[in-house]
């Protein structure tokens, strides 16, 4: 059996009190790597010993051998146990064992109808739903499925706690973002993908591991089969072991590689979204990213395949399409809620020219420049072509100090989901002179009554906690700020008055 960790033990008790206090469903948020199979194995046992039946669900059917298995290894009695893929639940319906618990991992993707067919067929039975990350790319909430949210310790704490390596994230974006294109889904097209990364990007991928990894064995995700399938030959070309695998490789070809790979046969695996949500594969010290995305969830799986906890081990993050500006550093700090959000920022750009304002560059013959007085962009590490430039920038590492800071300070305050996240970001554009911020307080208090009209005692106090100053204090801060608040809509009229009658 496994012996779990206080922080894991602390889940499943909190997990069973709110239960027993009534609520139906129940949303469980622990990071990537921190050990949901071995949680839900314990309460899976914990349930069957009591004579329940558990129905657990997932999305893939590589995961049913894997959760089989740490079932087994926690001595959960599968006679009592029910564990398909949602797929094949939905078609059974009826025929299986009624259970008296409802586990759906990866449960992100629990607002499909095919979940929601099964939880509504089992109207009665309480439900409990593991993530990494309660988030959609839709900006719907799983409120709609779960009435009750359990938060597990921070990355940040899992790492300083020695449950989750450290890491060092290096970055740079080797693509061209003005050419991404959103699908239905609301994450990049690939064949926008394509375009925007060019041609010319593969033996930049070989020299930059060999400049950061050191000849450690390394996980890269490709955005299609066919960059994939290049990378894998430059590497080799370069006289470093690596193959190509996708979900269509043929499930003994894929064993073999995955083994190979286990035995350090292979130095570098290339693979499409096939090494993502829950895949057993070994551990690994270097993650390469290759796909961009708008996806937390994608992001959170993939960077922080290489943080499984080793003694002495730093992972290395090689993100080479610039996701971390989009999406943070695996440690970032994340305002998790049932609620529905929605992005209300839209991207600005500056000319340093003429200092008009923006939303894309315009592109004559290949080159992007200022749609007003015409001047050219700042020099980027590619052109629109895909080819290189002269200057070439280099990867900066962006898990130090300054490089958190700078990215911090990247980041639009509006697009953050909480009054401690605005300010932080506030902080670090006041620090880096970015931003003409004077007083972060005042003006986080404001953009976050901008999104709510009020702020919660609850986000008050926790603010208040983080921040380190006295509650007294931030609820001064607080009232001032309200009495002086004009809303969002208020100031447009305003602006309007003005633009219109001068």
């Amino acid at each position: 059996m496994f012996q779990l960790h206080p922080y894991q033990t602390e889940l499943v008790n909190e997990a069973r009190s709110e239960l027993q206090k009534g609520k139906h469903a129940v949303l469980i948020v622990s990071p990537a790597g921190s050990g949901k199979s071995v949680i839900i194995a314990e309460i899976a046992r914990l349930t069957v010993s009591k004579g329940g039946h558990v129905l657990f669900m997932v999305h893939r059917k590589e995961l049913v051998e894997q959760i089989t298995n740490s079932f087994k290894k926690q001595g959960v009695d599968l006679r009592h146990c029910t564990i398909m893929t949602v797929g094949k639940i939905k078609n059974r319906l009826g025929e299986l064992p009624k259970p008296n618990l409802i586990i759906t991992d990866e449960t992100h993707h629990s607002l499909a109808k095919t979940y929601r067919t099964i939880y509504e067929y089992y109207p009665q039975v309480a439900r409990l739903g593991f993530t990494a990350s309660p988030w959609r790319m839709n900006g719907k909430g799983l409120g709609a499925v779960y009435d009750s949210m359990i938060l597990g310790q921070s990355v940040r704490w899992l790492i300083d706690h020695h449950y989750l390596a450290p890491y060092r994230y290096f970055s740079i974006n080797n693509v061209n973002s003005d050419q991404l294109q959103k699908s239905s889904t609301g994450d990049f097209t690939n064949n926008s993908i394509t375009e925007a990364i060019g041609k010319t990007i593969f033996g930049d991928v070989v020299e930059n591991y060999q400049k950061l990894a050191n000849n450690q064995q390394a996980i890269l995700y490709a955005h299609n089969v066919e960059y994939s399938q290049r990378y894998a030959s430059e590497f080799n070309s370069h006289g470093i072991s690596a193959v190509h695998c996708d979900a269509k490789t043929p499930a003994k070809k894929r064993h073999e590689i995955m083994s190979d790979f286990k035995a350090g046969k292979i130095k570098v695996l290339c693979n499409v979204d096939l090494v993502g949500e829950g895949f057993d594969v070994p551990d690994v010290p270097v993650v390469m990213l290759l796909r961009p995305t708008t996806s937390l969830v994608v992001h959170i799986q993939q960077s922080m395949r290489g943080m499984r906890y080793k003694p002495d081990k730093t992972s290395i993050i090689i993100d080479q399409v610039g996701n971390v500006y989009r999406l943070g550093l695996p440690d970032d700090e994340h305002h998790w809620s049932l609620d529905d959000w929605k992005e209300t920022a839209i991207r600005i750009i500056t000319c340093q020219s003429c200092f008009a304002t923006f939303h894309k560059w315009k592109n004559v013959d290949g080159k992007r420049v200022c749609p007003l007085c015409g001047a050219p962009a700042p020099v980027e590490e590619r052109d629109y072509d895909g080819t290189k430039e002269q200057v070439k920038a280099e990867l900066a590492e962006l898990s130090t100090k300054e490089g958190r800071l700078t990215l911090l300070a990247n980041k639009s305050p509006k697009r953050q989901r909480s009054l401690w996240t605005i300010y932080r970001v506030l902080v670090a554009q006041k620090e880096t002179n970015q931003g003409n911020v004077n007083y972060p307080l005042a003006r986080a208090m404001h953009i976050r009554l901008d999104q709510t009209k009020e702020i919660s005692d609850d986000e008050l106090r926790e603010f208040a906690k983080k921040s380190k100053q006295s509650v007294s204090a931030v609820y001064y801060s607080y009232r001032i700020a309200k009495s002086k608040h004009v809303p969002k809509e208020e100031r447009k009229q305003a602006w309007k008055r003005k633009v219109f009658n001068f």
